[in-house]
């Protein structure tokens, strides 16, 4: 892309800065509820990534480098200039970890909830297919863009009271943020060497029903000493389906940090 985009960003509450990035198929609207919890003690941003929400959506791969591009504009046309803590979730976290690794100084904390833990594609592609039905058909299929031109004519919410994961985000990303996002971002991951390039405190939440190749990959995989790892007793959606316990981990890092 010639030029990075300005995303679409929400912000609210006073004090410290905290940016959220939300995962694949979602949109800030992800982070509606932790938000409100965290926006007594932050000036809480959350940012529709590239692609996705109510962000520009030109054409183009959607790699990791349009996306930090367009992050990058973006904070800076908020005037977020002092070190700020940088949170993502799922493939928002892999996001994260990577303008962690570009702009190192420019963040105090990073915080990843629940990224995608493979080690390589190959991996990725064979426990999405074993997934179900579903993800072969919408992410593998030779028609899986009539599939999705299909969703679209079905009715959907956009209402702010539509919950935090929802139809309606699911389909508002483009075409090419769906497959360059998932070619680039998710397929090229490279989260265990990234990790290690980091220097900032970083913590690393993990769902204990997430994917259980998330916890096989960690139990044989030595983490960098800035690196807290929390194993929690939720899935994929620690941040939604346990917001009292998201808040928890997030103050509790901030405080020691």
């Amino acid at each position: 892309m010639s030029h990075a985009p300005i995303l679409y960003s929400q912000t609210s509450g006073h004090g410290e800065v905290i940016v959220l990035l939300h995962g694949y198929l979602s949109s800030s609207h992800y982070f509606k509820h932790i938000a409100a919890q965290l926006q007594s003690t932050h000036k809480v941003i959350s940012i529709d990534l590239l692609g996705f929400g109510k962000s520009p959506k030109p054409r183009g791969d959607y790699t990791y480098q349009d996306q930090i591009n367009a992050l990058s504009a973006t904070l800076q046309a908020l005037k977020v200039t002092s070190p700020f803590t940088l949170l993502g979730h799922s493939m928002g976290a892999l996001i994260a970890l990577r303008y962690a690794v570009d702009y190192g100084d420019s963040i105090s904390r990073l915080l990843l909830f629940n990224p995608p833990l493979f080690t390589h594609t190959n991996q990725m592609i064979e426990s999405h297919k074993a997934t179900g039905r579903h993800y072969r058909a919408f992410l593998y299929s030779p028609a899986r863009n009539g599939y999705w031109k299909a969703l679209k004519l079905v009715p959907h919410n956009i209402s702010k009271k539509r919950p935090a994961i929802n139809f309606t985000d699911t389909l508002r990303m483009s075409k090419h943020a769906r497959e360059g996002s998932y070619k680039h971002i998710l397929g090229g991951s490279e989260f265990f060497s990234d990790l290690r390039k980091t220097t900032m405190p970083v913590l690393l939440v993990n769902g204990r029903y997430d994917r259980a190749v998330y916890a096989e990959n960690l139990a044989v995989k030595e983490l960098p000493s800035n690196v807290r790892l929390e194993i929690v007793e939720t899935g994929h959606h620690t941040l939604v389906k346990n917001v009292t316990l998201g808040e928890q981990l997030i103050q509790d890092f901030v405080e020691r940090q």
